[in-house]
Protein backbone atom coordinates (compact mmCIF):
# COMPACT_ATOMS: atom_id res chain seq x y z
CA UNK A 1 0.00 0.00 0.00
CA UNK A 2 1.90 3.06 -1.26
CA UNK A 3 -0.56 5.93 -0.88
CA UNK A 4 1.70 7.66 1.67
CA UNK A 5 5.36 7.89 2.63
CA UNK A 6 5.33 6.74 6.25
CA UNK A 7 8.17 7.60 8.66
CA UNK A 8 8.63 6.70 12.33
CA UNK A 9 10.86 8.79 14.59
CA UNK A 10 12.01 7.92 18.11
CA UNK A 11 13.56 10.82 19.98
CA UNK A 12 15.50 10.15 23.14
CA UNK A 13 17.33 12.29 25.65
CA UNK A 14 20.61 12.23 23.69
CA UNK A 15 19.80 11.13 20.14
CA UNK A 16 17.04 10.54 17.62
CA UNK A 17 16.38 7.58 15.31
CA UNK A 18 14.18 7.30 12.22
CA UNK A 19 13.22 4.87 9.48
CA UNK A 20 10.62 4.52 6.79
CA UNK A 21 7.82 2.03 7.25
CA UNK A 22 6.18 -0.31 4.75
CA UNK A 23 2.41 -0.77 5.02
CA UNK A 24 1.48 -4.40 4.39
CA UNK A 25 -1.98 -5.86 3.85
CA UNK A 26 -4.01 -9.06 4.38
CA UNK A 27 -3.79 -8.58 7.31
CA UNK A 28 -2.79 -4.96 7.87
CA UNK A 29 0.65 -4.72 9.47
CA UNK A 30 3.75 -2.55 9.33
CA UNK A 31 7.45 -3.25 8.77
CA UNK A 32 10.54 -1.04 9.23
CA UNK A 33 12.56 -0.30 6.11
CA UNK A 34 16.32 0.13 5.95
CA UNK A 35 18.20 2.37 6.38
CA UNK A 36 17.69 3.15 10.03
CA UNK A 37 19.29 6.53 10.62
CA UNK A 38 20.43 7.71 14.05
CA UNK A 39 21.80 11.16 14.93
CA UNK A 40 23.11 12.47 18.26
CA UNK A 41 21.97 15.93 19.26
CA UNK A 42 25.57 16.91 19.97
CA UNK A 43 26.31 16.44 16.25
CA UNK A 44 24.55 19.76 15.70
CA UNK A 45 26.80 22.82 15.74
CA UNK A 46 24.08 24.53 17.78
CA UNK A 47 24.27 21.96 20.58
CA UNK A 48 25.25 23.35 24.00
CA UNK A 49 27.37 20.81 25.84
CA UNK A 50 26.97 22.74 29.09
CA UNK A 51 23.18 22.91 28.95
CA UNK A 52 21.44 22.30 32.26
CA UNK A 53 17.67 21.72 32.41
CA UNK A 54 15.51 24.26 34.20
CA UNK A 55 14.81 22.99 37.78
CA UNK A 56 12.24 20.22 37.49
CA UNK A 57 10.05 21.60 40.28
CA UNK A 58 9.75 24.89 38.38
CA UNK A 59 9.05 23.03 35.14
CA UNK A 60 6.26 21.04 36.75
CA UNK A 61 4.72 24.14 38.32
CA UNK A 62 4.59 25.88 34.93
CA UNK A 63 3.29 22.69 33.29
CA UNK A 64 0.43 22.44 35.79
CA UNK A 65 -0.36 26.14 35.33
CA UNK A 66 -0.33 25.80 31.54
CA UNK A 67 2.16 28.66 31.35
CA UNK A 68 5.48 27.34 29.99
CA UNK A 69 8.03 30.11 29.64
CA UNK A 70 10.82 28.74 27.49
CA UNK A 71 14.17 30.19 28.50
CA UNK A 72 16.75 31.46 26.02
CA UNK A 73 19.14 28.56 26.59
CA UNK A 74 16.24 26.11 26.10
CA UNK A 75 15.42 27.78 22.78
CA UNK A 76 19.04 27.39 21.66
CA UNK A 77 19.18 23.75 22.74
CA UNK A 78 15.87 23.09 20.98
CA UNK A 79 17.57 24.25 17.78
CA UNK A 80 20.01 21.31 18.08
CA UNK A 81 17.06 18.92 18.54
CA UNK A 82 15.38 20.37 15.46
CA UNK A 83 18.59 20.05 13.41
CA UNK A 84 18.85 16.40 14.44
CA UNK A 85 15.22 15.59 13.68
CA UNK A 86 15.47 17.19 10.25
CA UNK A 87 18.70 15.28 9.70
CA UNK A 88 17.29 11.82 10.40
CA UNK A 89 14.14 12.52 8.37
CA UNK A 90 16.23 13.69 5.41
CA UNK A 91 18.37 10.57 5.86
CA UNK A 92 15.41 8.26 5.26
CA UNK A 93 13.27 10.32 2.89
CA UNK A 94 14.10 12.95 0.30
CA UNK A 95 11.10 14.98 -0.92
CA UNK A 96 9.48 12.88 -3.65
CA UNK A 97 6.53 13.34 -5.99
CA UNK A 98 3.09 14.17 -4.72
CA UNK A 99 2.66 11.39 -2.17
CA UNK A 100 1.74 12.67 1.30
CA UNK A 101 4.55 12.36 3.85
CA UNK A 102 3.20 11.11 7.19
CA UNK A 103 5.53 11.29 10.21
CA UNK A 104 5.02 9.90 13.70
CA UNK A 105 7.24 11.08 16.55
CA UNK A 106 7.86 9.94 20.10
CA UNK A 107 9.69 12.11 22.63
CA UNK A 108 10.19 11.85 26.40
CA UNK A 109 8.76 14.46 28.72
CA UNK A 110 5.38 15.87 29.61
CA UNK A 111 3.43 17.08 26.61
CA UNK A 112 1.61 20.38 26.13
CA UNK A 113 -2.21 20.17 26.14
CA UNK A 114 -2.29 19.96 22.32
CA UNK A 115 0.47 17.28 22.45
CA UNK A 116 2.52 19.21 19.88
CA UNK A 117 5.21 20.32 22.30
CA UNK A 118 7.12 19.42 25.46
CA UNK A 119 6.29 21.36 28.61
CA UNK A 120 8.57 19.51 31.03
CA UNK A 121 11.61 17.29 30.45
CA UNK A 122 14.00 16.04 33.11
CA UNK A 123 17.03 15.75 30.82
CA UNK A 124 16.43 18.26 28.07
CA UNK A 125 14.95 21.59 27.06
CA UNK A 126 11.28 22.45 27.19
CA UNK A 127 9.98 22.83 23.65
CA UNK A 128 6.35 23.98 23.76
CA UNK A 129 6.07 24.63 19.98
CA UNK A 130 8.32 21.82 18.80
CA UNK A 131 6.12 20.39 16.04
CA UNK A 132 5.24 23.83 14.65
CA UNK A 133 8.94 24.62 14.30
CA UNK A 134 9.82 21.19 12.90
CA UNK A 135 7.08 21.35 10.26
CA UNK A 136 8.27 24.81 9.23
CA UNK A 137 11.87 23.64 8.85
CA UNK A 138 10.83 20.56 6.85
CA UNK A 139 8.69 22.71 4.54
CA UNK A 140 11.73 24.93 3.91
CA UNK A 141 13.68 21.78 2.97
CA UNK A 142 11.15 20.86 0.28
CA UNK A 143 8.67 18.59 2.06
CA UNK A 144 5.71 20.25 0.37
CA UNK A 145 3.41 17.25 0.86
CA UNK A 146 4.10 16.83 4.58
CA UNK A 147 0.89 16.23 6.49
CA UNK A 148 0.50 17.93 9.85
CA UNK A 149 2.20 15.84 12.55
CA UNK A 150 -0.77 15.19 14.80
CA UNK A 151 0.97 14.72 18.16
CA UNK A 152 4.04 13.75 20.13
CA UNK A 153 3.61 10.36 21.74
CA UNK A 154 5.01 8.23 24.56
CA UNK A 155 7.86 5.87 23.70
CA UNK A 156 6.39 3.25 26.05
CA UNK A 157 2.97 3.31 24.38
CA UNK A 158 4.67 3.31 20.99
CA UNK A 159 6.57 0.16 21.97
CA UNK A 160 3.18 -1.50 22.49
CA UNK A 161 1.83 -0.25 19.16
CA UNK A 162 4.97 -1.44 17.38
CA UNK A 163 4.77 -4.90 18.96
CA UNK A 164 1.05 -5.18 18.16
CA UNK A 165 1.07 -3.89 14.58
CA UNK A 166 4.63 -4.72 13.54
CA UNK A 167 5.05 -7.56 11.08
CA UNK A 168 7.52 -9.18 13.50
CA UNK A 169 5.77 -7.90 16.61
CA UNK A 170 5.52 -10.14 19.68
CA UNK A 171 2.04 -8.85 20.57
CA UNK A 172 0.49 -10.28 17.41
CA UNK A 173 -1.94 -13.20 17.69
CA UNK A 174 -2.37 -12.98 21.48
CA UNK A 175 -5.06 -11.40 23.66
CA UNK A 176 -3.11 -10.25 26.72
CA UNK A 177 0.58 -9.35 26.79
CA UNK A 178 2.99 -7.31 28.89
CA UNK A 179 6.02 -5.63 27.35
CA UNK A 180 9.11 -4.50 29.24
CA UNK A 181 11.41 -2.34 27.15
CA UNK A 182 14.56 -2.27 29.27
CA UNK A 183 17.09 0.30 28.11
CA UNK A 184 18.41 3.33 29.96
CA UNK A 185 15.09 3.26 31.81
CA UNK A 186 12.10 0.93 31.60
CA UNK A 187 9.16 1.28 29.21
CA UNK A 188 5.96 -0.59 30.15
CA UNK A 189 3.32 -1.48 27.56
CA UNK A 190 0.15 -3.56 27.70
CA UNK A 191 -2.09 -5.47 25.33
CA UNK A 192 -5.44 -6.35 26.94
CA UNK A 193 -8.37 -7.96 25.18
CA UNK A 194 -6.40 -7.90 21.95
CA UNK A 195 -5.95 -4.11 21.98
CA UNK A 196 -2.99 -1.93 23.03
CA UNK A 197 -3.87 -0.10 26.25
CA UNK A 198 -1.91 3.04 27.18
CA UNK A 199 -0.33 2.54 30.59
CA UNK A 200 -1.75 5.85 31.72
CA UNK A 201 -5.21 4.36 31.20
CA UNK A 202 -4.44 1.76 33.89
CA UNK A 203 -2.87 4.15 36.38
CA UNK A 204 -5.67 3.57 38.93
CA UNK A 205 -4.76 -0.10 39.29
CA UNK A 206 -1.31 -0.74 37.76
CA UNK A 207 1.82 1.29 38.50
CA UNK A 208 4.70 1.83 36.11
CA UNK A 209 7.94 0.03 36.85
CA UNK A 210 9.74 3.18 38.01
CA UNK A 211 6.98 3.76 40.59
CA UNK A 212 7.33 0.41 42.39
CA UNK A 213 9.91 -0.11 45.12
CA UNK A 214 11.99 -3.28 45.15
CA UNK A 215 13.65 -2.44 48.46
CA UNK A 216 13.75 0.43 50.92
CA UNK A 217 16.01 2.50 48.70
CA UNK A 218 15.71 1.11 45.15
CA UNK A 219 12.87 0.95 42.67
CA UNK A 220 12.44 -1.95 40.25
CA UNK A 221 13.66 0.37 37.50
CA UNK A 222 16.89 0.95 39.45
CA UNK A 223 17.32 -2.83 39.67
CA UNK A 224 16.67 -3.90 36.07
CA UNK A 225 17.33 -0.90 33.82
CA UNK A 226 20.59 -0.66 31.90
CA UNK A 227 21.64 2.43 33.80
CA UNK A 228 20.60 0.88 37.10
CA UNK A 229 22.72 -2.21 36.44
CA UNK A 230 25.68 0.01 35.57
CA UNK A 231 25.26 2.17 38.65
CA UNK A 232 25.06 -0.77 41.02
CA UNK A 233 28.09 -2.40 39.41
CA UNK A 234 29.99 0.89 39.58
CA UNK A 235 29.11 1.27 43.27
CA UNK A 236 30.65 -2.14 43.98
CA UNK A 237 33.73 -1.45 41.86
CA UNK A 238 34.27 2.12 43.04
CA UNK A 239 33.64 3.55 39.56
CA UNK A 240 31.32 6.32 38.43
CA UNK A 241 28.78 5.91 35.67
CA UNK A 242 30.87 8.22 33.46
CA UNK A 243 33.95 6.10 34.09
CA UNK A 244 32.08 2.92 33.13
CA UNK A 245 30.78 4.55 29.96
CA UNK A 246 34.24 5.83 29.05
CA UNK A 247 35.67 2.33 29.48
CA UNK A 248 32.87 0.70 27.50
CA UNK A 249 31.41 -1.20 30.46
CA UNK A 250 27.69 -1.48 29.78
CA UNK A 251 25.18 -4.16 30.84
CA UNK A 252 26.33 -6.47 28.01
CA UNK A 253 29.91 -6.38 29.33
CA UNK A 254 28.71 -6.84 32.92
CA UNK A 255 26.77 -9.96 31.91
CA UNK A 256 29.85 -11.17 30.02
CA UNK A 257 31.88 -10.76 33.19
CA UNK A 258 29.22 -12.60 35.16
CA UNK A 259 29.23 -15.47 32.66
CA UNK A 260 33.02 -15.62 33.03
CA UNK A 261 32.69 -15.94 36.80
CA UNK A 262 33.54 -12.46 38.08
CA UNK A 263 32.10 -12.34 41.60
CA UNK A 264 30.91 -8.71 41.60
CA UNK A 265 29.26 -9.04 38.20
CA UNK A 266 27.53 -12.27 39.26
CA UNK A 267 26.20 -10.55 42.36
CA UNK A 268 24.81 -7.64 40.34
CA UNK A 269 23.23 -9.84 37.65
CA UNK A 270 21.82 -12.13 40.33
CA UNK A 271 20.05 -9.15 41.94
CA UNK A 272 18.77 -8.15 38.51
CA UNK A 273 17.34 -11.64 37.93
CA UNK A 274 15.60 -11.62 41.31
CA UNK A 275 14.07 -8.20 40.67
CA UNK A 276 12.88 -9.10 37.17
CA UNK A 277 11.27 -12.35 38.38
CA UNK A 278 9.52 -10.48 41.21
CA UNK A 279 8.31 -7.76 38.84
CA UNK A 280 6.86 -10.30 36.41
CA UNK A 281 5.05 -12.06 39.27
CA UNK A 282 3.71 -8.70 40.44
CA UNK A 283 2.26 -8.03 36.97
CA UNK A 284 0.72 -11.51 36.84
CA UNK A 285 -0.89 -11.05 40.27
CA UNK A 286 -2.13 -7.53 39.45
CA UNK A 287 -3.84 -8.70 36.28
CA UNK A 288 -5.36 -11.73 37.98
CA UNK A 289 -6.74 -10.11 41.12
CA UNK A 290 -5.79 -6.43 41.32
CA UNK A 291 -2.95 -4.49 42.87
CA UNK A 292 -1.30 -6.49 45.63
CA UNK A 293 0.00 -3.75 47.86
CA UNK A 294 3.61 -3.28 46.74
CA UNK A 295 5.25 -0.13 48.06
CA UNK A 296 5.36 2.80 45.70
CA UNK A 297 7.84 5.64 45.31
CA UNK A 298 4.98 8.00 46.16
CA UNK A 299 3.84 6.67 49.52
CA UNK A 300 0.62 8.69 49.23
CA UNK A 301 -0.46 7.04 45.98
CA UNK A 302 -3.19 4.42 46.36
CA UNK A 303 -4.07 1.84 43.72
CA UNK A 304 -7.30 -0.08 43.37
CA UNK A 305 -7.65 -3.83 43.73
CA UNK A 306 -10.49 -3.70 41.21
CA UNK A 307 -10.19 -3.37 37.44
CA UNK A 308 -12.04 -4.56 34.30
CA UNK A 309 -9.66 -7.48 33.62
CA UNK A 310 -9.80 -9.30 36.97
CA UNK A 311 -9.21 -13.04 36.57
CA UNK A 312 -7.34 -12.76 33.27
CA UNK A 313 -3.86 -14.01 32.44
CA UNK A 314 -0.98 -12.96 30.23
CA UNK A 315 -0.46 -15.02 27.11
CA UNK A 316 2.98 -13.55 26.58
CA UNK A 317 5.58 -11.47 28.41
CA UNK A 318 8.05 -9.66 26.17
CA UNK A 319 11.53 -8.44 27.09
CA UNK A 320 12.68 -5.71 24.71
CA UNK A 321 15.44 -3.21 24.05
CA UNK A 322 18.92 -3.77 25.52
CA UNK A 323 18.02 -6.46 28.03
CA UNK A 324 15.98 -8.18 25.33
CA UNK A 325 19.21 -8.57 23.36
CA UNK A 326 20.90 -10.03 26.43
CA UNK A 327 17.92 -12.31 27.18
CA UNK A 328 18.09 -14.06 23.82
CA UNK A 329 21.87 -14.51 23.73
CA UNK A 330 22.72 -18.17 24.45
CA UNK A 331 25.99 -17.20 26.17
CA UNK A 332 23.99 -15.48 28.91
CA UNK A 333 21.44 -18.23 29.57
CA UNK A 334 23.11 -19.38 32.83
CA UNK A 335 23.25 -15.84 34.28
CA UNK A 336 20.02 -14.32 33.02
CA UNK A 337 17.09 -16.04 31.35
CA UNK A 338 17.51 -19.40 33.13
CA UNK A 339 17.72 -18.00 36.70
CA UNK A 340 14.87 -15.54 36.01
CA UNK A 341 12.61 -18.35 34.85
CA UNK A 342 13.63 -20.67 37.67
CA UNK A 343 12.94 -17.98 40.25
CA UNK A 344 9.60 -17.10 38.63
CA UNK A 345 8.58 -20.75 38.87
CA UNK A 346 9.37 -20.72 42.60
CA UNK A 347 7.44 -17.49 43.11
CA UNK A 348 4.41 -18.77 41.21
CA UNK A 349 4.38 -22.06 43.09
CA UNK A 350 4.66 -20.28 46.45
CA UNK A 351 2.00 -17.69 45.60
CA UNK A 352 -1.62 -17.94 46.68
CA UNK A 353 -2.92 -17.40 43.14
CA UNK A 354 -5.88 -19.56 42.18
CA UNK A 355 -4.88 -22.96 40.80
CA UNK A 356 -6.45 -22.24 37.40
CA UNK A 357 -4.29 -19.12 37.12
CA UNK A 358 -1.14 -21.06 38.01
CA UNK A 359 -2.01 -23.74 35.47
CA UNK A 360 -1.93 -21.12 32.72
CA UNK A 361 1.70 -20.29 33.52
CA UNK A 362 3.06 -23.63 34.73
CA UNK A 363 3.02 -27.03 33.05
CA UNK A 364 2.04 -30.21 34.91
CA UNK A 365 5.72 -30.97 35.60
CA UNK A 366 6.34 -27.54 37.11
CA UNK A 367 7.98 -25.74 34.21
CA UNK A 368 7.05 -22.39 32.72
CA UNK A 369 4.75 -22.69 29.75
CA UNK A 370 6.73 -22.66 26.52
CA UNK A 371 6.70 -19.28 24.81
CA UNK A 372 5.50 -17.39 27.88
CA UNK A 373 8.56 -15.12 28.07
CA UNK A 374 10.11 -14.06 24.76
CA UNK A 375 12.50 -11.38 23.58
CA UNK A 376 11.39 -8.69 21.16
CA UNK A 377 12.52 -8.91 17.55
CA UNK A 378 11.81 -5.18 17.17
CA UNK A 379 14.84 -3.30 18.44
CA UNK A 380 13.23 -0.09 17.18
CA UNK A 381 9.68 -0.75 18.33
CA UNK A 382 9.11 2.87 19.49
CA UNK A 383 9.82 4.34 16.03
CA UNK A 384 7.60 1.73 14.39
CA UNK A 385 4.82 2.44 16.89
CA UNK A 386 5.13 6.18 16.25
CA UNK A 387 4.60 5.54 12.55
CA UNK A 388 1.59 3.32 13.24
CA UNK A 389 0.02 6.02 15.42
CA UNK A 390 0.61 8.64 12.72
CA UNK A 391 -0.89 6.38 10.04
CA UNK A 392 -4.13 5.84 11.93
CA UNK A 393 -4.40 9.54 12.78
CA UNK A 394 -3.45 10.95 9.37
CA UNK A 395 -5.68 13.59 7.80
Amino acid sequence: MADVVLIGVDGGASKVLAHRVDILEDPLRFAPVEPIVEVSYDDSERYQSGFRPHPLADQLAEHRAGDVRQLEDETRQESAFLDSFCGVIAGVCVPEGDRPVVIGIGLPGLKTPDRRGISAMANGPRMPRFLDKLESMLAEQGYSTLQSIHALGSDADYCGLGEHWGDAGAMRDVSNAYYLGIGTGVADALLLGGEPVPFDATRDWMAKTWEIMFSDDRSYEAMISAQGIQRRYGDQMGLSLDALNNHGVFPWQIFERAASGEEVARSITGETCEALAQLILHRIVTLARGFGGARLVDSNRRLSSEHPYIGQVFDRIIIGQRLGDIWQNPDFLPVFSTPVQQRLIQLLQASDLASEIKKHYLTANGRLRSGLIVHSELRNAPALGAAVDAYFNRA
